[in-house]
C-alpha cells in the first residue's frame, strides 16, 4: 500500500520525514544535557519533559513535541499521574503553578545559554525575540527571575 515509510502519516497528518526534520532542527539548538536526555544518555524526570514540551510548541516544533511523549511517555508515566491525581484535590484547583509564563521564560533563557554554539544562541536569541515583539512584550532577562 505504501511505498516507503515516509509516506506512511503520523498524527495530526504529518510525515515521519517532517517529525524527523523538526527533531533534527531541535538537536541542532540543544545543549549537552538535553542532547544526552534526547539520546536517552540520561534519565528523563517530568520536569524535563515539561521543559522539553514547552520548547517544542515555542519553536514551532510541535509534531516532535508529540513524539517526545510517544518515545518518553512511559518514563514519566508515574509522576505525571501522580501530578494529575494531585490536581484534582480541591486545594490545588486555584494553583496556578503549572501556567507560570516566568517559568517559560527562564527554559528559554537557559535553553539559550545552553546551546552548543554562538550562532545558535543568537539564533535563539533572535526567535524569542521576534515571538515576544509579536505579543508586544519585551525580551526576558535574567534580571527577570531575581
Amino acid at each position: 500500500m505504501f511505498r516507503n515509510k515516509e509516506l506512511f502519516l503520523t498524527g495530526r497528518g504529518k510525515s515521519i520525514m517532517d517529525v524527523e526534520m523538526e527533531k533534527r532542527k531541535f538537536l541542532n539548538l540543544c545543549g549537552k544535557r538535553d542532547r544526552a536526555l534526547l539520546s536517552d544518555e540520561k534519565r528523563m524526570t517530568l520536569g524535563d519533559m515539561e521543559r522539553l514540551t514547552y520548547l517544542t510548541e515555542f519553536f514551532e516544533l510541535e509534531n516532535y513535541g508529540i513524539a517526545l511523549w510517544k518515545e518518553f511517555g512511559d518514563d514519566v508515566k508515574e509522576p505525571f499521574e501522580a501530578m494529575m491525581k494531585m490536581l484534582d484535590e480541591p486545594e490545588c484547583i486555584e494553583d496556578r503553578w503549572l501556567d507560570d509564563e516566568a517559568k517559560g521564560e527562564k527554559w528559554l533563557l537557559e535553553f539559550q545559554e545552553l546551546a552548543l554554539t554562538e550562532e545558535y544562541r543568537e539564533w535563539i536569541r533572535n526567535y524569542i525575540d521576534k515571538k515576544y515583539e509579536e505579543r508586544g512584550l519585551p525580551y526576558p532577562t535574567g534580571a527577570d527571575f531575581d
